[in-house]
């Protein structure tokens, strides 16, 4: 008789934890941020002659970084031009004294990579959860057609040019430009229409 209820509660015990539903089951079902990697790559270049300057806006000019930190001494003539290819190309820079004239490029990307969306079947819930593949494509969708993957992970409020025209919107909403006639062979032309 013990031995029954020892197994009937070791029984119950075992299928109370099947039961447990994980509470990452309940969130973040194909949210675009999932599919993002973010990856960080340095390149350190020399800044001690002309030529090191001209590969360092060669550089800069075919694939722009993220940051960049210069290792000089600032009175350097040589560090102060590479200040210039940076700001002229508008890269962050950060100034660290040394003596290693060289100047390191941060670039720190973010890729989509893809998801698993194919149908897996989720029999065993018993609590009927969407999978954790569910909005997998829509997600996987909206993060291939944004061309700047750093608008997920450091986004711009708003650029220049689009406070420009929010700021023009809400303008002429409050004080709606004038219409003006049209004047000169147009308006005898409409003139003459309304009177045939």
């Amino acid at each position: 008789m013990m031995m029954q209820r020892a197994m009937c509660v070791l029984g119950l015990l075992i299928l109370a934890n099947c039961s447990n539903i994980p509470p990452q089951a309940y969130f973040q079902h194909g949210t675009p941020e999932s599919l993002l990697d973010v990856s960080s790559e340095v390149v350190n270049l020399p800044v001690n002659s002309e030529t090191a300057l001209d590969e360092l806006t060669n550089w800069i000019n075919q694939d722009q970084p993220s940051r960049a930190e210069l290792y000089c001494m600032e009175s350097d003539v040589r560090c102060s031009a590479a200040q210039e290819v940076l700001d002229l190309y508008g890269v962050p820079s950060l100034y660290v004294p040394s003596s290693d004239n060289t100047i390191a490029l941060v670039y720190e990307r973010v890729l989509a990579r893809d998801c698993e969306n194919r149908y897996i079947d989720n029999h065993i819930n018993p609590y009927h959860l969407n999978h954790a593949t569910f909005g997998c494509s829509v997600a996987a969708n909206m993060v291939q057609m944004v061309s700047d993957k750093q608008q997920f992970v450091r986004p711009n409020l708003m650029d220049p040019t689009d406070a420009t025209k929010g700021v023009q919107i809400y303008r002429n909403y409050l004080e709606p430009p004038e219409i003006k006639e049209n004047e000169g062979i147009e308006n005898s032309l409409l003139d003459e229409a309304r009177i045939q």
